[in-house]
Parts: structure tokens; C-alpha cells; sequence
């Protein structure tokens, strides 16, 4: 509602001018008007767009009832021909204001024919009000005459005689009259180019066609998901390709609707994703599990079961399967890995990682919240502190003054109380509590714990085991158990228990006099052996032996001599060895009457050679040292063969696998030795290492004064076949599957199977990772097409490109910008800096800065610097172009840089048809060349002059105006529809107006 407090209403001003007098009128008025605060017809552009219209030297603004003149035609959104009519009116006074009608889709689409496409339709009349059916698009001729009724459901602008426009869903191409020169059979359709090339979208395909429809040039790969082709001769085509997944089981998935996957989340192998609309949720088969709709959607760094998405509305949680929580929240952030502190609009919510509300606080109570490990504590209870557990639903209570005890504690809680040092209560994952209201001895005297496969360990200020508990929160050590291991010690055993009779502990003697040693078990039980006078693991590592699962296996020392029993203590290899070492490699070094030997797991010797050092380095490779001496060299002997693969020459050997080691020589140079000891890859290589049983990683040694960034690095199959071919910055990746990713730093990448073979390279392909999933990301291809569809010039990798103009265009890469002709042959070398020449330019244009100053350039047909000024200035056309000062006024420059006198504007344009739009006091109008206003700034927004017209808009009007400012056409929004007047105020469209726009209505808008 238009409320005028000492002035008038700038749209009705400029009605009531339109009505008594055109421009002579317009000029009258030229007076202060109050703004308009409807915005119909315009639209201002977001800060991005004005930018980039600034560059171009166009409005800031954009006209929507009536759209931009392009080759005498101008696109206007009316009413559809079926509309319920009354008596048309002859009441020439400005209707009822209602807001617009946004768009819909027609009841009866429009069918292709040999006929007008846009063929007049005679309004159906009906026998009782109804609401319009929706609006269409039609086209102006530069009279402001509807030559084109308004048929179509969507339309471009006219470019080189062909306007796209779209019935019933599909897209074909229209002449200057309507008629169809390409019947509508597109899903999508672009702008016809100076080329006479147009990009059309037929069933998920992207093609080029020409001017009669058919497709041009050899089809365009299927991966293509859009194209974009540009003016100029030849014409430049962009082409953007779909992302590719490659899942675990090698199968492959093509996103859709524009989709980039950006990274994993949550169970059932989905991902968050973009697209047009804006982030969403994917799934395996790249469908979307949740639509695009939101700003954004992040994973929390400490806890990654929900996802926060961001909109206008707030934050929205989206749980691991995908779905969203219907709780809107202002902010939220995971305290706990396993807890989440929302903010919502009636307060501050705790949630678990459901996003289930656990508890709601005030503000007071959430920033006095506690929080360790998994858990949250309130501490503000007079009576108990609350503590949250992960999946349970109410509060645990502990006695006031309980605080955590703040130590890494793994999933279990500790807690102390009144500021005393001594433990109060242990709380499980699981819920289970020992202490708390409750006394409970033994946790006065923990002073250490330690974390060890899920149970808790405690120990006294003397370092010794008091007590162990588990994930349920048992306490392991009862009092029973507490009298037999007295005069022992529990060892931890850092393997996973299986079952609760695997060993947890090895319980092993204080001291030489006391006899006996044995096992802990995952149940709390115990098996000491009398007999058994120490025990420890078999294993010299914690993971499983490659020789054979000796994980769950112990060496055992009795009177009689040293064997091997297992996790139930049955004897595996004899107790009847002096001494035997931890098994390494499948091996394990044993003493017997004085004499040092080999033996498998099997409890099988070998003999070995007489040296000082020997070390088990696989499958049957022992390497060994003869001296003590520094310096002294490794050999190699092999106690499968009973051999000496190698005599001491290595300053070291790698482990032996898949009959290949890696040996490094004196020179500190490694290289590959098989079976015999053969050099098989000389040492020429600072590193070599294994990636997998099938390949090797082989970088070669820096040279004086290169950077670490620059070395070379290649991988190579155990066949001593090259893979990768020596490659600056390589990086090897290996997934769960066993499949290798491979990029260097150039941008390549490469995809290898378990077995070493490349299952995918190409060069214009990324290869990144996802998760446990492959993303293949095609590098967009630019290039030159002849009028034929073929390539003129072919796509260079790695580069950008502009239009050509003027038989020049600019190419760019990491090496630089360079001037091309039209065969693609390099003119020049431009100047270095980011250059861009946009079709409307004479000559290429950078603002990149000098010496923090923001500078604009441009150069010439020949590459040369033809121009350097302070400022952004935009594209230079005829020899002018428009600069931006320091003040945000704008003002003309000549070819020579020289500022023209008494021309200063807020917005200001280059001159058409000899008229230039400038803007004033928020309004625009338009100046000649003497920057004196010809058509007074009066408007929200305007077009630049085309055909001899231009559009200008005020609130919910549109109009066309020639260069002498008189109105040709107008389109006002009257009871909730587009309704177009010619010169003169006669309506042109609709014929009548619905039956819901009165005479009373009408005359209230007077």
C-alpha cells in the first residue's frame, strides 16, 4: 500500500504523466517522489551479478514484467488467453494494485505445428469467477506492439533470429513472428549463437545443433552434463562432465541433476552432496536420499552420527540414515562424541546421537554443563550431580561435589569428589557404577589407569594392579581372586578377547622364589600353573604372525625346560628348549645344549650360520651381521635352502616377501634383490617401499639445491614392470578392498587393483577418494568449433579460454595467458595477471592490482599494454568505457585514459544509440553524450537502449520507452495479473480483464 506523507507516490506520479502528457510530463515531475517499496517489475541484483554488471557497464538492476529488448523483441510474462472475463472497460484510470502472479503451468499446452507457434486464441468465457489460470511469455516488437501473444510457458531472447521457448515441457526455437523454426521436442534448449550452433538437451543427452535441428559434429560423450557455448567465430564450447563413483564392489554410479558428492556420512553408504538448489543428501546409487534445499551441511569435527544443515529456517539435524529431525535450532555442536548441545527457540536441548532430546536446560544450567569423555554432568543439583550416559534415557546420580576426574579414561567415567584426590565412583559404558552412593574400598586407593582393549585398569601409588574392569562395569579382581594373585603380577595382553576365555593377562611371578604363572581370563577367572615357573607372549608383535596365527600363544618357562602353549595352555612345541626368543617374521631364535637355532611355529629347527647379529626378516630370510663392528654389513642366508642368499654387502635388507626385499648398499641407495640375492632394480633410489604384495613405491634421491616438492617418484610391479612412470609429488593411498589410489602433484591420478594393474588413468580425470568409494572427476574441456560442429581448435588441458573477438581470443593456463588466432596459433603473450575479454569489449580487460592499488588494463589486438588506469573501469567499447572512482562515483574515460568533464553518476552506462543510462538519488534515467539527462532519472531500473528502445521499471510497472523518452508500451500488475497498455494508455492484453477486477476496484487506484 502506497502511503504518500509530503510528496506523491513516484508510480503514481509517473501514471498520471503517462496519462496527461508522456514525456514532457515525465520531465515535469523531476521532483522529489517517495520510493516506491513494491518491486514487482524489478529486481535488484545480489552483490555477485552487480559486480559483474558493473564490468559490462550495465545496470545494477533488472527488469522483470517487460524483459530486455534483444533484436527488436522484447520478452513480456501476461496473462494465458484462457482467463474468466467481464465486460471489458473502457476506464482509461490506473486499476487496482495486487501483487503478480507468479507463473504456472498451462491447463492445455500450446502443440507444435506448421502453424504460429503463438497463434491468437480467443478468450473462452466462464460462467462463474474463477482465478486466473497462470501466465505466459509473449514478445514486443520495438513499437510496443504484442507481435507475439503470450503462449509459451517459459522463453529466451531473440539472439541471431531464434528465440528458445518452451510448450508442454519441451523446448524448440521460434522466428521473429512466432512461428516455430524448431518444433519443441528439447527437455532443454540454449541460445542459438553467432555460429548458428545452439546446446539442446535431448533424453539426458547434451548435443549441438544447427539452425535446422539436426544434430552437428560428432556426438558428445554421455558423461557430458552440460555444455556451454559461447558468440565469436570459431565458437568457443565448454564442456562439464558428470561426477562418476566408483563403489567398493567396483560397480559404477553416474550422478544426476548436477550432483557433486563432496564427502561420506553416516551408515548405508551415503554422502553429502550439491546441486543446483543447493546441498542435500545422496545415496549409494547417487539418487537423492534428501533433496537439495539447504545453504550448507557440515560434519562436526568430534562427532560425526549427524550432519548440520543450514537454511533460512536454522539448523536442521540429519540423522546417519539420512533423515532429518523436524526440530529447527539455532545453533548446535557436538560436546561429547557421543552428545550434541542444541539451542532452540524455547531453550537448550541436549541430544544424543539420534538427535533425540536427552534433557533440556536453561541457559544458566547448560554453560555449568561438564563434560568427559562420553559423558555430561550436571553439577548444579543440591543433592546430586546428574550424569549422562550414552543410551540411557534418565540421569545416573551421583553424591554433590562429584566431578570428573580429569584423566583419559577411554568410555569409562571417573569421578572424585569435594576436591579430594581419591576416586568416588567408576561408571561404564554400559551404565554400570561401582561406588558412588556406595562405599566401595578399593577406590580410595587408585592412583593410575590405563585403557586397555575396553577394560579399565587400575593401579595403586605403587604401580600395582588393584583392580579390572570391564566394559559392563564388573570389577574383574574380586577378593577371591585377590588372595591367589598375591606374590604376583598381572602383565595386560594387548590383543582383542574374543570370547570370555581368552587370556585378558598374563599373571606372572613377583620374584624368582615364587613358583606358578599362568592366565587371566576375559570373565575374571584364573588359571595358574604350578609349574610354570614365567610366561610371556609368543608373538613379538601384537598383531597375528604372518607364519601362522601365534597371537593367542605363549612362551613358557618351566624346570625342565622352554615350549610354546596356547591360550588354554596346551603344549604347541615341547617344553623341552633351554631358551626361545619371541617369534618375528614367522621365526623365533632357540637355544638348545649350548646351540643356536631356527624354529617355525611348528617347533621345526633349522640350523644357522655362525654370526654375531641375526634377525628373521620372512619367510625363511634371516639377515646377519659377522662382527660386532660399527658399520658392519648385513648379509643375507636363507634357512628354507640352508643357503647363503647373500654375503655381508647391505647397510640394510627390508623385509623378504613375494621372493623380493629391499637392500639398501653402503651408499646409502636402495634397490630390489630377488630370490637368488640378484639386484633385479639397481640402487639408484633413496627409498623403497612396499605398497602392497604386488607393487613398490621408488623415489628417486633430491639433487643439490632441489625441493622436496620436486622430487620423482614411480611405482613398480613385483615383475619389475613400471606402472607409474617417474612422477613429481606422488602419493599412494590404499583402501580397505586393497585397491591403490595414486596422484601426483600435477593432477594426475591413477586407480590400481589389489594385484597392481591400473584399472583406471586418464589424463583429464581426477581420482579422489570418498570414504571406501572412488570419485572420477573429469577436468572440463574448452575448445573451438567450426560453423560444422567439428573441432577448429581442439581442447588443450588444463586451460581457460575466452570468446573470440575481433579474430582474437585469450587462452590460459598455469604457464600464463596467451593471444590466439583462429587456427588456435599463439599471437602474443599477454602481460601476467588474470585477463578476461568479454564479447562487448574491443580489447582485453585485468584488474588485477598494482602495488595494492586497484588497477584496471587492457591490451590490444597485438598483446601490447594499451592502457593502465586507477580504478575499475569496464569493457571499453568505441573508445569509452566506464570507471568506478574511489567515492563509488562513476564516471567516462576516453581511449587514452582521460576523464570527460561534467559526467559523475552513481550508476552509469556507455551510450547506445547515442543515449547512456546514469542513476541519481537512487533512480535511473538516461543522458546524452554531454551527461545532461534527456529522460529524467525517475526509474528503479532500466535496460541499455536496443533497436531504438529501451525498458525502464517503477514498482510494479514496466515500460518501453523510445530515445526521445516517449512510452510505447507498458505493462501494469491490476488485480493480481500482468495487464499491457500501448501508447495512448489502450489495453492491448488481456482483450478483457478477469471477472474479479471491478469498476470499483479500478477507480479506487485513481
Amino acid at each position: 500500500m502506497i502511503q504518500p506523507v509530503g510528496g506523491v507516490s513516484l508510480r503514481a506520479a509517473i501514471r498520471g504523466a503517462l496519462r496527461t502528457g508522456g514525456m514532457m510530463a515525465l520531465v515535469g515531475f523531476a521532483y522529489p517522489a517517495l520510493a516506491e517499496p513494491s518491486s514487482a517489475c524489478f529486481a535488484d541484483l545480489n552483490a555477485a551479478n552487480g559486480a559483474h554488471q558493473a564490468e559490462l557497464a550495465l545496470p545494477a538492476t533488472q527488469n522483470l514484467c517487460i524483459r530486455s529488448v534483444h533484436e527488436g523483441r522484447a520478452a513480456v510474462q501476461l496473462p494465458a488467453a484462457q482467463i474468466p472475463t467481464a465486460q471489458p472497460s473502457t476506464d482509461q484510470q490506473t486499476p487496482a494494485e495486487a501483487p503478480a502472479q507468479p507463473a504456472q503451468p498451462a491447463s492445455q499446452a500450446a502443440q507444435a505445428s506448421d502453424q504460429p507457434a503463438a497463434a491468437e486464441t480467443q478468450p473462452a468465457a466462464s460462467p462463474s469467477p474463477a482465478a486466473p489460470t497462470g501466465n505466459r511469455w509473449g514478445f514486443l516488437d520495438a513499437q510496443g506492439q504484442l507481435v507475439i501473444k503470450p503462449v509459451f510457458d517459459n522463453v529466451g531472447d531473440f539472439h541471431f533470429g531464434a528465440a528458445r521457448a518452451e510448450q508442454a515441457g519441451k523446448w524448440g526455437y521460434i522466428d521473429a513472428t512466432g512461428s516455430w523454426i524448431i518444433k519443441p521436442t528439447f527437455d532443454q534448449a540454449e541460445n542459438f549463437t553467432q555460429s548458428g550452433l545452439a546446446v539442446v538437451t535431448l533424453d539426458g543427452k547434451v548435443q549441438i545443433i544447427d539452425r535446422k535441428g539436426s544434430q552437428v559434429g560428432q556426438p558428445l560423450d554421455q558423461l557430458v552434463d552440460t555444455a556451454t557455448l559461447s558468440d565469436g567465430e570459431p565458437a568457443r564450447l565448454r564442456l562439464d562432465y558428470k561426477t562418476v563413483l566408483l563403489a567398493p564392489d567396483e560397480s559404477r554410479h553416474v550422478a544426476s541433476d548436477k550432483m557433486e558428492i563432496l564427502q561420506p556420512f553416516g551408515k548405508n553408504q551415503l554422502f553429502i552432496a550439491r546441486g543446483i538448489e543447493g546441498y542435500g543428501i545422496a545415496d549409494q546409487n547417487l539418487e537423492w536420499r534428501l533433496k537439495p534445499q539447504f545453504k550448507n551441511i557440515q560434519l562436526d569435527a568430534n562427532n560425526q552420527h549427524l550432519a548440520l544443515a543450514t537454511s533460512n529456517d536454522g539448523i536442521t539435524l540429519i540423522r546417519d540414515d539420512g533423515t532429518p529431525d523436524t526440530q529447527k535450532y539455532l545453533s548446535v555442536k557436538a560436546v561429547t562424541p557421543t552428545f550434541w548441545l542444541a539451542k532452540a527457540t524455547d531453550g537448550i536441548k541436549l541430544l544424543d546421537n539420534s538427535s533425540a532430546v536427552v534433557a533440556s536446560f536453561d541457559e544458566e544450567k547448560a554453560n555449568s554443563l561438564i563434560y568427559q569423555g562420553n559423558y555430561v554432568l550436571s553439577t548444579q543439583g543440591k543433592e546430586s550431580v546428574e550424569v549422562y550416559v550414552p543410551g540411557k534415557k534418565a540421569a545416573l546420580n551421583l553424591p554433590a561435589g562429584s566431578v570428573p576426574l580429569i584423566q583419559d579414561t577411554g568410555n569409562f567415567l571417573l569421578t572424585v569428589k569435594d576436591g579430594s584426590p581419591k576416586v568416588n565412583a567408576i561408571i561404564s559404558a554400559s551404565g554400570g557404577m561401582i561406588g558412588g552412593a556406595q562405599n566401595v574400598a578399593w577406590l580410595s586407593q587408585i592412583a593410575d589407569n590405563d585403557v586397555i582393549n575396553g577394560n579399565l585398569w587400575l593401579k595403586n601409588e605403587q604401580g600395582k594392579v588393584i583392580n579390572i574392569v570391564d566394559s559392563s562395569g564388573k570389577a574383574l579382581i574380586s577378593q577371591k581372586n585377590n588372595s591367589a594373585l598375591e606374590g604376583y603380577r598381572l602383565e595386560p595382553l594387548r590383543g582383542n578377547a574374543a570370547s570370555d576365555t581368552t587370556p585378558i593377562a598374563l599373571i606372572r611371578p613377583d620374584s624368582p622364589s615364587k613358583t606358578g604363572a599362568g592366565f587371566m581370563r576375559a570373565d575374571g577367572s584364573l588359571q595358574i600353573d604350578s609349574k610354570w615357573l614365567d610366561i610371556q607372549p609368543a608373538a613379538a608383535e601384537v598383531t597375528a604372525d604372518p607364519k601362522g596365527d601365534i597371537s593367542q600363544q605363549f612362551i613358557v618357562k618351566t624346570a625342565q625346560g622352554t615350549g610354546i602353549v596356547d591360550e588354554q595352555g596346551k603344549v604347541r612345541v615341547p617344553l623341552t628348549e633351554d631358551n626361545i626368543s619371541p617369534f618375528e617374521q614367522g621365526y623365533a631364535l632357540d637355544y638348545l645344549n649350548g646351540k643356536l637355532t631356527a624354529i617355525d611355529t611348528s617347533g621345526k629347527h633349522f640350523t644357522l650360520p655362525d654370526a654375531f647379529e641375526l634377525e628373521s626378516i620372512g619367510n625363511g630370510w634371516f639377515r646377519f651381521r659377522e662382527t660386532a663392528s660399527e658399520g658392519a654389513l648385513w648379509g643375507i642366508y636363507d634357512v628354507l635352502t640352508q643357503k647363503v642368499i647373500s654375503s655381508p654387502a647391505y647397510k640394510s635388507v627390508d623385509t623378504y616377501a613375494g621372493q623380493q626385499a629391499a637392500v639398501q648398499l653402503p651408499n646409502g641407495l636402495w634397490g630390489l634383490a630377488d630370490e637368488s640375492g640378484k639386484l633385479v632394480v639397481d640402487a639408484t633410489y633413496a627409498k623403497a617401499e612396499r605398497i602392497n604384495p604386488a607393487l613398490w613405491l621408488l623415489t628417486d634421491p633430491l639433487v643439490a639445491d632441489q625441493p622436496e616438492t620436486s622430487v620423482l617418484a614411480s611405482v613398480m610391479g613385483t615383475d619389475i614392470k613400471q606402472r607409474i612412470a617417474p612422477t613429481t609429488g606422488l602419493d599412494v593411498t590404499q583402501f580397505k578392498d586393497g585397491r591403490i589410489l595414486a596422484t601426483a602433484a600435477g593432477g594426475q591420478s591413477w586407480l590400481l587393483s589389489s594385484q597392481g594393474n591400473i584399472e583406471l588413468h586418464e589424463q583429464q580425470t581426477q581420482i579422489t577418494a570418498v570414504g571406501d568409494w572412488i570419485k572420477l572427476s573429469r577436468q572440463p574441456q574448452e575448445g573451438y568449433l567450426s560453423t560444422q560442429g567439428s573441432w577448429q581448435i581442439e581442447p588443450a588441458l588444463a586451460t581457460e579460454s575466452s570468446a573470440f573477438v575481433k579474430d582474437r581470443a585469450l587462452r590460459s593456463s598455469e604457464q600464463g595467458t596467451e593471444l590466439i588466432d583462429n587456427t588456435g596459433a599463439r599471437v602474443a603473450l599477454m602481460p601476467a595477471g588474470q585477463w578476461h575479454w568479454p564479447l562487448a569489449s574491443d580489447m582485453p580487460v585485468s584488474y588485477d592490482a598494482q602495488d595494492d592499488v586497484a588497477t584496471t588494463r587492457y591490451v590490444d589486438g597485438t598483446g601490447k599494454l594499451a592502457l593502465t588506469v586507477q580504478g575499475k573501469a569496464s569493457v571499453i567499447s568505441n573508445g569509452r568505457a566506464v570507471l568506478t572512482r574511489d567515492d563509488g562515483q562513476k564516471v567516462w574515460i576516453d581511449a587514452q585514459g582521460k576523464v570527460l568533464p561534467d559526467v559523475s553518476y552513481t550508476d552509469l552506462g556507455l551510450p547506445v544509440n547515442d543515449l547512456a543510462f546514469a542513476k541519481v538519488e537512487n533512480h535511473y534515467g538516461f543522458i546524452n553524450a554531454a551527461g545532461k539527462f534527456v529522460i529524467p532519472p525517475v526509474f528503479d531500473a532500466v535496460s541499455t537502449f536496443d533497436s531504438g528502445v529501451a525498458i525502464v521499471s517503477t514498482g510494479d510497472t514496466s515500460m518501453m520507452l523510445d530515445t526521445t523518452g516517449k512510452p510505447l508500451a507498458r505493462v501494469d500488475i491490476e488485480c493480481g495479473i500482468p495487464v499491457l497498455y500501448g501508447a495512448g494508455s489502450t489495453r492491448q492484453w488481456p482483450v478483457e480483464l478477469p471477472n474479479t477486477c471491478t469498476a470499483p476496484a479500478a477507480e479506487s487506484k485513481k
